[in-house]
């Protein structure tokens, strides 16, 4: 009878070791995703870096961190995909970035990139004027606050066929441009209005706005286009010219 007890015992403990010898482990189906932003004025002086609010678009329940004063930010426990991450701050446009593959490669996915991100313009358009001399466009862009040698404003404008062209309906876009004299002159020449895709007698249009040094803008798959984040809505009418 002992022998018999002796044999039920080792013959369990084995059956136990063995079974949990066995055992698959749970598959690793999230991690963290890290990264780190840079905030700036609507010039190029540097602010505070925290509490700009990190999320991932469309994910439920929303996954969301805020910066810390150094401007790094974890979302923790994040399924494994891929996903457009959305950055917010009260006085700053929305910036985004697409396409971020989150991977199981056995440790967080670090978003080695930190965006440079300023707040929304406060230079507004107030004037914008358009005269042709010779073969060249001649752009005078007024702007309240008033640009100068030690206060810089920033502006861009958009060209477009369409009379309602704008921010979000355009066919061109400038680069930042920035102003110290006012009103602000650029030149358009008709090589420039060509390569822009605009053809000689055709009505182009043209609207500008005040930008920031730090834009914030960003190409937007589902839109089709690139987005300005950071321009000051008040703006004066478009005007338009015709090509030489």
């Amino acid at each position: 009878m002992k022998l018999s007890y002796l044999t039920l015992v080792v013959l369990l403990a084995f059956t136990s070791c063995s079974s949990s010898s066995d055992e698959t482990p749970e598959p690793i189906t999230n991690a963290n995703i890290i990264g780190s932003v840079n905030l700036y004025d609507e010039g190029v002086r540097q602010i505070d870096n925290s509490d700009m609010t990190v999320k991932i678009e469309g994910s439920s329940p929303l996954i969301s961190t805020n910066t810390d004063v150094n401007g790094n930010y974890t979302l923790a426990d994040v399924p494994f995909g891929t996903y457009t991450l959305v950055y917010t701050k009260t006085g700053f446009g929305t910036f985004k970035k697409f396409g971020i593959e989150h991977r199981n490669t056995g440790s967080s996915t670090i978003i080695t990139e930190a965006p440079s991100l300023g707040e929304v313009s406060s230079t507004q358009i107030t004037d914008l004027q358009v005269n042709t001399s010779g073969e060249d466009i001649l752009l005078a862009i007024t702007t309240d606050p008033a640009g100068s040698n030690g206060n810089r404003r920033y502006v861009r404008y958009f060209l477009g066929s369409d009379s309602n062209v704008s921010n979000e309906n355009y066919a061109y876009h400038s680069p930042g441009l920035i102003s110290q004299i006012n009103p602000f002159e650029t030149t358009l020449s008709k090589s420039d209005l060509i390569s822009a895709g605009f053809s000689s007698g055709e009505t182009v249009y043209v609207k500008a706005y005040g930008d920031s040094f730090w834009s914030n803008e960003y190409d937007d798959p589902d839109l089709n286009r690139k987005v300005f984040p950071n321009l000051n809505a008040t703006s004066a009418n478009a005007v338009s010219f015709v090509v030489p």
